[in-house]
């Protein structure tokens, strides 16, 4: 089992070469990746199968013990998150096709996808943060990539933001990594947080964690500096767009996650991260209603809806960071499923102005109903998944009595209902089902699967958070997660951390 996280980061790099090396527009090329995204789907399932016990998978590299090596370490979040990046790499692949998209775009695309998946999941399992420096730069480098397959004059102009915004960001990450290694002589994240409950309070221990965190709150889109996310997905070819919305912010999320209970607990970092939170999802949904162009809109949309999983995460409960699992396990696949949407919509219709939608109106009786279901479960209607994620959250902020931060949460969750209205009333409110049926169901087949689970996850409710109730747990058990990844190295332990 301990070679499961291998097989898991392994599989899309290999894939990924042997797509690169098939002539572009064969028919093998496309058969290849939708296999290939299916095995890894089928790894997801059993890595999150183990993890979901609360075992620790632990590889180290080259038989090297932690913190001497390189180790990845699979826990209930990692499994969690390359379940959800597989299921939403296996939709994007069955979703592209060479009539609809291009031949061209889908040949370029599919082996940069996995090339992606390759950094995602390298990020989810790596156990120390030099690596997961360098598999955040692996994911960045498909995304620049990925941006420029369209070739059009819109996407190179995106490009120029996206990369320098984040460059910012890789060098704040790579500045507080090596802050950290020159103050505690590590970079593996269960030697780190022994080194850092054991030592003296450091200020400068504090700048390479503020370091690290704002590098992490760019990434995942958070206010101040996020104008430049819902400009980058319009660029991206649909199905692509889809795979960023789900993922590419919450990488982000999942290394806040990852870090600010290892590392930041007795930091003012948890409360920044709260007034963040709250500034991102009212800016983010604000900003939302006064956007005409579908996916700019649903951009900004991801911007709100971050706030409400760091947010989370700053109250540094268990209850407060199960709500945040919970709410990013429902987001990530209902706002894909808005993107898969916004893609069809866009294709059918002919421009990506809503205003245009409503006097160009296409029939699009199928794609009205995957958008009602998706856009009410994100704004939180019962009885959605997003009623039950919203819920739990609501309930985390009044168990620490935050009255403040409950009320900002249900302002922007009342703006989230009227900016889908507005997209309902432009786009969908007098619709015919399609002519074409057979192709139809054919192109919102893959789509239809995201809905069916995101239904589970609302019927499932009850089990789906005690799962996240569990990874959050195990989360804020510094001492556990440290004594599983460094057991293999004699008298190494982790002792009692402060506040734990």
């Amino acid at each position: 089992m301990r070679w499961l996280p291998v097989l898991v980061w392994l599989l899309p790099a290999v894939v990924g070469l042997g797509l690169w090396s098939l002539p572009q527009g064969s028919t093998w090329q496309l058969r290849l990746a939708k296999l290939a995204s299916l095995v890894q789907l089928i790894l997801a399932i059993a890595l999150l199968g183990v993890t979901a016990t609360g075992e620790v998978l632990v590889h180290a590299f080259g038989n090297w013990p932690a913190p001497f090596g390189i180790v990845f370490a699979a826990d209930r979040l990692s499994g969690l998150f390359v379940l959800l990046q597989a299921l939403l790499l296996s939709v994007t692949v069955w979703v592209l096709r060479p009539t609809q998209h291009g031949e061209k775009t889908v040949a370029r695309a599919l082996p940069l996808l996995f090339l992606l998946s390759v950094g995602l999941n390298g990020a989810f399992l790596t156990g120390d943060l030099f690596n997961l420096f360098v598999a955040f730069e692996v994911a960045l480098l498909a995304s620049y990539l990925l941006i420029q397959v369209p070739g059009t004059d819109r996407s190179l102009r995106a490009a120029f933001p996206n990369v320098a915004i984040n460059l910012l960001a890789s060098i704040l990450f790579f500045l507080g990594v090596a802050l950290l290694y020159g103050q505690h002589g590590t970079v593996n994240l269960a030697h780190l947080t022994l080194s850092i409950a054991s030592a003296p309070p450091s200020h400068l221990t504090v700048v390479a964690c503020s370091l690290l965190a704002v590098a992490f709150g760019i990434k995942a889109g958070l206010v101040p500096l996020m104008f430049w996310l819902p400009a980058t997905y319009p660029t991206f070819s649909g199905p692509v767009a889809a795979l960023f919305a789900g993922m590419m912010t919450k990488l982000g999320v999942f290394a806040l996650l990852r870090t600010v209970p290892l590392l930041m607990p007795q930091t003012p970092i948890p409360a920044l991260l709260v007034g963040i939170g709250v500034a991102s999802s009212l800016l983010g949904v604000l900003a939302a209603l006064s956007e005409y162009e579908l996916r700019r809109l649903l951009g900004f949309h991801i911007v709100s809806q971050v706030g409400y999983m760091v947010l989370g995460l700053g109250l540094m409960t268990t209850g407060a960071v199960a709500a945040a699992i919970f709410y990013l396990t429902h987001h990530i696949i209902v706002k894909a499923t808005l993107f898969f949407v916004a893609d069809e919509l866009e294709r059918r219709s002919g421009t990506r102005d809503l205003r245009s939608m409503l006097a160009d109106r296409s029939r699009r009786g199928g794609l009205a109903a995957i958008f009602l279901l998706a856009a009410f479960s994100l704004a939180g209607l019962p009885p959605l998944s997003g009623f039950f994620a919203k819920v739990a959250l609501f309930r985390a902020t009044l168990d620490v009595g935050a009255w403040w931060t409950l009320a900002a949460l249900a302002v922007a969750s009342f703006f989230t209902l009227a900016s889908m209205l507005k997209v309902w009333r432009l786009a969908f409110e007098s619709y015919q089902e399609s002519s074409d049926r057979a192709s139809a169901r054919f192109a919102l087949g893959p789509v239809w699967v995201l809905v069916g689970i995101s239904l589970l996850v609302a019927t499932a409710a009850g089990p789906v958070y005690e799962f996240a109730e569990a990874t959050a747990a195990q989360l804020l058990d510094a001492q556990s997660y440290g004594a599983a990844v460094l057991s293999e190295t004699p008298g190494l332990s982790l002792p009692e951390v402060p506040g734990s």
